[in-house]
């Protein structure tokens, strides 16, 4: 093993706020090359605890925006003097699933996963000494998919075409099969004719495709599916009104094209128009009949952004859907159905990389099994070049130690600083002198002034506080401990409502796995008050001297997404381990 200085340089892609990059360069031999980050408050955290180094958001030629799309790794290793055999590549693409079908067990593609794809087209481009992938545990499902689509040059089709699976498949049986998705699935049989005309179309138009739009139509069914006659005028209500009249506008604007001369779907379109106009001026006397003018309206506008989709993202069509393929089956329900071909994800992904010439492992990794106080899961995929390893094969970190860190480890020491409610307070006095945890002497290993970052948390409304009080007092867990009063005067059926929703901690044990906590109301373990911003860092295993910038929201979110620095610095530590290098400060002599 060869004990030196040298670093590697490190390519951050998705970087978040910079846990996985802060955990590599915490091991002493690894410095940042270039990051790829899109999140306006993600980069402001990232720039802030770089040095202010602004240049180290990577971005186009001709463009100011870090879109793993648009760039060019070959020439971005080339423009910052970069050589494979001396550069690492981690990231966490977002793997958000797939939009659901009209509920049925299919799905279409979400650009979005597009970005796992991305990350593949980079490891091909650079063709780093090593890589690191990180995800959601259930990336590894049977609904994570890829679709096959047409084939183009130079583009990211290249990458899921079938000229290009059989390519990196090595002659083995196809690992892609034809896969059926139902694009509509409707009891209005009478517009048979129109959905004809709609799957002829060349160039399809959806009615509404902005998410808040989108989003808030499906909150403005499930409302109209309550008893409660649905006028959202109360100043509580304000948002939602707001939206709703986006919606009104989006529809006034909206050109019918090809459809025009369809007096059918004008009549739909009108009909929901009139509906969104009804509810916004507070006159609607009757649920049903709204809910039902805009049944046709929203399985007309599915169709149409599914075909969109297929269409955006030039998935192969193995059939349809064309103007036969629209039929009415045995229940009297019509269909549009499209066969294309789907394969998984991560089958992919283990085949395309062995085919660059990495040896991987994959599979599930648990935080707590590296001193991060929290019990999170993520699938990770590493790999090391295997003309540069000796070893036959790689693995994962072994556990480094069968103690688990609490939460009391994590932040006991803060219990007696109150936090502010103020992102522009972001400094407290730190008074404790005595008595930290090995835990809390990490955190302030890297501090030199008595101060305290991001202890910031929520000015919590009067319900809010009632609720902490009570499961407090109780010594409840969450929700579910609440009295049926607490539940009921905000939730219609709580018995659904998430266990993590205002979940109090636990001193003695790790914490669940942080998400945004001010989002589901993570409560302190001894105080009836909201966990704090630096208390959620802590948790993730952020040194205190990581700062994060942006709204309140943002950066708990930020917090959230985050991949925990110490998990991440144990896989850095392998891979320098599989090049047959060590890091300057091991991650084990850290908690000794």
């Amino acid at each position: 093993m060869n004990v030196s200085e040298k670093k590697y340089n490190l390519i951050d892609l998705f970087a978040g706020a910079g846990g996985l990059s802060n955990g590599f360069q915490q091991t002493g031999r690894f410095e940042i090359a270039g990051a790829v980050e899109i999140n306006k408050a993600a980069i402001e955290t990232y720039v802030h605890n770089h040095k202010s180094e602004k240049q180290i958001i990577i971005t186009p030629p001709d463009g100011e925006v870090s879109d793993i799309s648009n760039l060019d790794f070959k020439r971005i290793m080339m423009e910052k003097g970069l050589h494979p055999s001396e550069t690492v590549v981690i990231g966490g693409p977002p793997c958000q699933g797939f939009s659901n079908a009209n509920r049925q067990k299919n799905y279409l593609i979400s650009g979005n996963n597009q970005l796992v794809k991305e990350y593949a087209r980079a490891i091909d481009e650079v063709s780093p000494v090593a890589f690191l992938m990180e995800n959601v545990k259930t990336m590894n499902s049977a609904t994570h998919k890829f679709f096959v689509t047409e084939h183009a040059d130079n583009s990211i089709y290249a990458y899921s075409s079938e000229k290009h699976l059989k390519k990196i498949n090595n002659g083995e049986d196809p690992f892609w099969q034809i896969d059926e998705l139902i694009l509509l699935e409707t009891t209005k049989v009478e517009y048979k004719e129109l959905i004809d005309r709609i799957v002829e179309m060349e160039n399809v138009k959806p009615l509404i495709t902005n998410e808040i739009e989108l989003s808030r139509i499906r909150s403005v069914i499930r409302k109209l599916k309550k008893p409660k006659t649905y006028n959202p005028t109360s100043l509580k209500e304000k948002k939602e009104l707001s939206e709703i009249k986006q919606v009104i506008n989006s529809l006034l604007k909206y050109d019918s094209g090809e459809l025009n001369a369809e007096a059918k779907f004008i009549d739909i379109v009108n009909k929901a128009l009139d509906t969104f106009k009804e509810i916004a001026n507070g006159s609607n006397t009757d649920n049903q009949k709204l809910l039902n003018n805009l049944q046709s309206f929203t399985e007309i506008n599915q169709l149409l952004r599914y075909l969109k989709e297929l269409e955006d993202e030039r998935i192969y069509k193995v059939e349809g859907p064309k103007a036969e393929d629209p039929e009415i089956d045995e229940d009297e329900k019509l269909k549009v159905v499209v066969k294309v071909k789907s394969y998984n994800i991560v089958v992919y992904l283990e085949k395309f990389f062995k085919y660059l010439g990495y040896k991987i492992t994959l599979g599930t990794v648990h935080s707590n099994h590296y001193f991060v106080p929290q019990k999170r899961q993520r699938f990770m995929i590493l790999g090391v070049k295997a003309d540069v390893t000796k070893c036959d094969e790689i693995t994962f970190p072994k556990r480094y130690s069968e103690n688990d860190f609490t939460v009391r480890d994590a932040i006991s020491d803060l219990e007696k600083i109150s936090p502010s409610h103020n992102v522009e307070e972001n400094e407290l006095p730190y008074n404790v002198a005595l008595n930290k945890t090995l835990m809390q002497k990490y955190y302030r290993s890297e501090i030199n002034k008595n101060i305290l970052y991001n202890h910031i948390n929520t000015d919590s409304e009067p319900l809010s506080r009632k609720r902490f009080e009570e499961i407090k007092r109780n010594e409840g867990k969450n929700f579910h401990s609440l009295s049926a009063e607490l539940k009921e005067v905000s939730y219609t059926d709580a018995s659904r409502t998430q266990n993590t929703v205002y979940l109090r901690l636990d001193y003695d044990i790790p914490s669940p796995t942080v998400i945004n906590v001010r989002k589901s109301m993570w409560q302190h373990p001894t105080k009836a008050v909201a966990l704090s911003i630096r208390e959620a860092a802590r948790l993730q295993s952020f040194k205190d001297n990581y700062v994060f910038k942006g709204s309140k929201d943002k950066q708990y979110q930020q917090i959230g997404n985050a991949v925990p620095p110490l998990m991440a610095r144990a896989m850095a530590e392998q891979i320098l381990y599989y090049l047959g290098e060590e890091p300057i400060h091991y991650l084990k002599n850290e908690f000794n």
